[in-house]
């Protein structure tokens, strides 16, 4: 017996098209509440991050108004940014070794960002990498209401030292 769908429609012209496979914001956030259950999961996935970037130190400074997290590692350029908000990057699947220290890249799925997501409401990210560097700010509630998924990238003087400071506030 065929099945109603290996039949064509009597009639039928309708030519073949696509759908957009999304994904609602609201729910990358929720991903991160759920993975991480622990909140300071993020202090362990940020520290990875930055021996990642084979950094040598690693800073973290924890205030009433803020959690600092600096490195003296690689750091990112724009097109490093990009990656790192690119949901599920396999870029460490891809260069398991990191390139100065030749350390074997922990990090696996792209996804520890989610740690920071989930312990707080406003993150930053300033990072100076050979020539480059600048500011992404992410506040969790207004991202969610924008229409669009793009974050703003702010440029900054040189200071010409290569690292990441991430600060997490609310």
């Amino acid at each position: 017996c065929a099945k109603p769908y290996d039949t064509p429609m009597e009639g039928a012209t309708a030519a073949k098209r696509t759908i957009a496979v999304t994904v609602d914001k609201s729910h990358l956030v929720t991903i991160g509440e759920k993975l991480y259950t622990e909140k300071t999961s993020f202090v362990r996935e940020l520290a990875n991050n930055a021996y990642d970037a084979d950094a040598t130190t690693v800073c973290v400074e924890i205030t009433e108004k803020a959690v600092v997290i600096s490195d003296n590692g690689s750091g990112m350029d724009e097109a490093g940014l990009t990656q790192y908000f690119t949901i599920g990057s396999s870029l460490k699947k891809s260069a398991t070794i990191s390139p100065r220290f030749h350390r074997r890249r922990i990090g696996e799925f792209g996804i520890g960002k989610f740690a920071a997501l989930a312990a707080c409401s406003h993150f930053e990210i300033e990072t100076e990498r050979e020539g480059f560097h600048a500011r992404v700010s992410f506040d969790k509630k207004t991202w969610i209401k924008q229409h669009d998924w793009h974050l703003m990238i702010d440029p900054l003087p040189l200071r010409g030292a290569n690292g990441t400071t991430i600060t997490l506030r609310n």
